[in-house]
């Protein structure tokens, strides 16, 4: 392969690298409702408010990154239900599912088209009979319903190995999501190592391409190829000899015509 071609295949694929990098950084491509690997900012932790506080912080933080309005407008409070459908008016105004699984009825933070999602904004998850039992509700709603339940929780909280396993049941999952200071993703610093490669990989490509242009730009230029057939060395042999018999024959003729 010519070296042009392979300066130019890494020129390429440096480009697409770039790319792809610069794609990460935006925090658009994780596998949940937000699209977000992490919150578009840190909501308040422990210590910086009461819990009311620091829950609703989170909330509106996920409502931003959802474009969801959080379930408990006038025209949300969509709730999940026992069997009976028993609600305060005050809470819910409409159950999304009666299950005879639930005991009595629970409200979700978000309710979207396809999918409930539950902010968790603690240091501990499902540590506890009440995140327990709330949890284990919403599931059985979620299968029920056909559609996935999510749980964002902070970045660094703390939660049972099978909690995991008991929301992918629905098809959603547990996501760690609410950043906290000084908190790097490490995808954002894999995609900032590479940007600045495949960065440098690319100018020198482009270096590399454009002294390559100007060398053959100096070069004196090659002469037009010839159309003449090449001659066969024995041919061009007779041809000399033809020559030297027909310059003999001249200068005999030109001998005798002094003599007459």
């Amino acid at each position: 392969m010519p070296v042009k071609t392979i300066r130019r295949l890494i020129f390429s694929f440096s480009l697409l690298a770039i790319a792809i990098c610069v794609l990460l950084l935006m925090n658009v491509t994780a596998p949940n409702p937000t699209g977000r690997r992490y919150s578009s900012r840190s909501p308040l932790t422990t210590g910086q408010g009461n819990a009311g506080q620091i829950g609703l912080d989170a909330e509106q933080i996920l409502s931003a990154d959802l474009h969801l309005p959080r379930n408990d407008a006038p025209d949300q409070r969509q709730c999940v239900c026992n069997a009976a459908g028993q609600v305060d008016p005050n809470a819910c105004r409409i159950c999304l599912v009666k299950s005879a699984n639930i005991d009595t009825y629970r409200r979700p933070d978000f309710v979207g088209e396809r999918f409930i999602v539950e902010s968790k904004n603690a240091r501990d998850v499902l540590y506890d009979s009440r995140d327990a039992d709330q949890i284990a509700d919403f599931v059985s709603a979620a299968k029920e319903l056909g559609a996935p339940l999510w749980i964002f929780t902070r970045v660094n909280t703390n939660f049972p190995p099978d909690l995991e396993r008991f929301v992918e049941s629905t098809g959603g999952g547990v996501v760690p999501y609410f950043s906290v200071p000084d908190y790097v993703d490490p995808t954002d610093a894999l995609a900032r190592d590479w940007l600045g490669r495949m960065g440098i990989v690319a100018v020198v490509m482009l270096g590399l391409e454009g002294m390559a242009i100007l060398t053959s730009r100096s070069r004196p230029a090659a002469p037009p190829p010839s159309n003449k057939v090449p001659v066969h060395p024995v041919t061009q042999a007779k041809n000399a000899v033809d020559r030297a018999e027909q310059a003999l024959d001249d200068h005999l003729e030109r001998a005798r015509r002094r003599l007459d």
